[in-house]
């Protein structure tokens, strides 16, 4: 059976006491509806000044909970991600204090993105392809309370994990009766690391199919995700490796954003803000290694293809 939920359905928290807005039994899919990571708040062609004065307590909008009928602790969803719609518009922005470089940026910033079918041209230069996905998708988590939407943990939650598109399975460990599942915070497509702080935030629907697996005993999300780990696109043309080692990881990773930043400036005349905007989106961090102690290595990738 297919269910739909509409954007009205929205929470801020994870709450396992929440009425669900839907009940499913396995094997069903359902369409949730997805308002924007700012619970709706943020809308094409708003000026920073309202920008900077949204809500931000009702950062995540989360559409759910739905419950699973007969899903107990211990048990496992199996969630097959089926499709996205995304409504044509998207957005990032820069928050002082927040993102990898959030300290070297006095005031907030923001740019929309136009979404075509699957690619944006929303910065001159530049083409980017879209790769959809959930960056909260999770579980009522075990402990009674509410709780933020910021941190994940063993339940799912803000993994942030970009592969999730459509295609990939992903499983969540059943931590409350009935699992209240939650999805929320859509990203048009995001650069692994997400360094400015956000993806290209965009209202989307989502369609799932549901199964429940009866005393899996999974400890935290495990996913199988399509051999594509890159827009098919991008993999046509070389890629630009930024390479920094250094004691703490994260500072070798802002140190690769600098340079990645840096070429962008040079290359394509963007201001800074603009320059870390795109990263987010498209910059992929890796970590290349952590062996050779106390030193790791951080590589990020920006694909030749995106220019036009």
């Amino acid at each position: 059976m297919h269910h739909s939920v509409d954007r009205s359905r929205t929470c801020n928290r994870w709450n396992r006491d929440y009425p669900p807005v839907l009940t499913v039994a396995p094997g069903d899919t359902v369409s949730l509806a997805m308002r924007d990571s700012s619970d709706g708040q943020v809308r094409p062609g708003m000026s920073l000044a309202e920008f900077a004065a949204i809500d931000r307590t009702r950062v995540h909008a989360l559409t759910g909970p739905v419950v699973v009928e007969g899903a107990a602790p211990g048990d496992a969803l199996e969630i097959e991600i089926l499709d996205f719609a995304h409504e044509g518009w998207a957005w990032t922005s820069i928050m002082p204090g927040l993102g990898a470089l959030g300290d070297e940026f006095a005031e907030p910033y923001l740019h929309f993105w136009k979404l075509e079918a699957g690619r944006t041209r929303s910065i001159p230069g530049v083409t980017l392809d879209l790769h959809p996905f959930c960056g909260i998708i999770g579980v009522q988590r075990a402990e009674h309370g509410e709780f933020r939407t910021r941190a994940p943990g063993p339940f799912g939650g803000n993994m942030d994990v970009r592969h999730l598109g459509a295609g990939a399975r992903l499983w969540l460990p059943v931590l409350a009766p009935g699992a209240g599942l939650c999805a929320g915070d859509a990203h048009a497509a995001q650069g692994d690391g997400e360094v400015s702080i956000n993806g290209m935030e965009a209202p989307m629907t989502v369609t799932l199919r549901i199964h429940l697996r009866k005393g899996d005993g999974l400890a935290a999300p495990y996913a199988v995700v399509p051999p594509a780990l890159v827009p098919p696109r991008y993999s046509a043309k070389p890629f630009h490796a930024f390479i920094e080692s250094h004691e703490d990881p994260r500072e070798a990773a802002r140190a690769a954003v600098r340079r990645a930043m840096g070429y962008l400036g040079t290359r394509l005349g963007l201001p800074r803000e603009l320059a870390l905007i795109l990263c987010s989106v498209v910059l992929d961090l890796k970590i290349s290694q952590m062996v050779n102690a106390p030193t790791t290595t951080i590589s990020a990738y920006l694909p030749e293809a995106i220019f036009d």
